[in-house]
């Protein structure tokens, strides 16, 4: 009768084993350690320097035909809402900025020049941020597409209604700095640019202005949220 208790004792100690494992083991698999949130983000972005911008149309002052016809305006803003992966951030971003026309290139004889160009612009754009341990300031880098929607630059009557659509791109880089778990500041530099926007010729009261091809240089700082 040995031969029933070894196999008592074995199926014994196999409930065991299995019960042991059942207990230790994780019914929903590995919990992945991955940050992952949603959050809303406002800024100011000041266009500091036109970097190169060009208006098809206008006539320069004499020694100024390489200058640019807009210069820095410091009324911006936009804002963002967007959703954050470990060190990698997707947003969707709306933005206003304006650029005002500069007296000192445009020819006096441009009388329906406008006094400043505005673009509305939509952008999809992905951040890497650089984390630093145990640091609450954190690099970031990002680059954006997507679209401008751009005042005719001219105030002709027959045209200063005018807008165009242009294809619009952008490249960030700046810091930010964790206020709470929830709240970070941010500030960093930004270039900007759109092409492609175009106006049609008017039956009268035609300045001549056609293209607009629009970028800048500037800095954006603000806050975001994290939810």
């Amino acid at each position: 009768m040995h031969y029933k208790k070894f196999f008592s004792a074995a199926a014994l100690v196999t409930l065991l084993s299995l019960s042991n494992s059942a207990f230790s083991s994780d019914p929903i698999g590995p919990i992945s350690d991955e940050e992952t949130s949603y959050y809303v983000r406002l800024q100011y972005n000041g266009e500091i320097l036109p970097f190169k911008t060009k208006i098809t149309g206008i006539t320069h002052k004499s020694g100024k035909d390489k200058g640019s016809p807009l210069t820095r305006s410091f009324i911006a803003g936009g804002g963002a809402f967007g959703y954050k992966m470990d060190d990698i951030r997707v947003d969707v971003e709306g933005l206003y900025s304006q650029l005002a026309k500069d007296t000192a290139v445009v020819d006096t004889s441009e009388t329906n020049v406008a006094d400043s160009l505005t673009a509305f612009s939509g952008l999809v754009n992905v951040y890497y941020d650089i984390a630093i341990e145990d640091m609450p300031i954190t690099p970031y880098v990002g680059v954006g597409v997507g679209a401008a929607y751009i005042s005719n630059p001219s105030k002709a009557d027959a045209v200063k209604d005018q807008k165009g659509f242009g294809f619009a791109y952008q490249a960030k880089a700046g810091v930010s700095y964790d206020v709470t778990p929830e709240i970070k500041l941010f500030a960093g530099a930004r270039y900007f640019g759109s092409y492609g926007a175009s106006f049609d010729k008017a039956a009268k009261d035609d300045t001549g202005i056609k293209n607009v091809v629009y970028s800048t240089v500037g800095a954006e700082a603000g806050v975001a949220f994290n939810f």
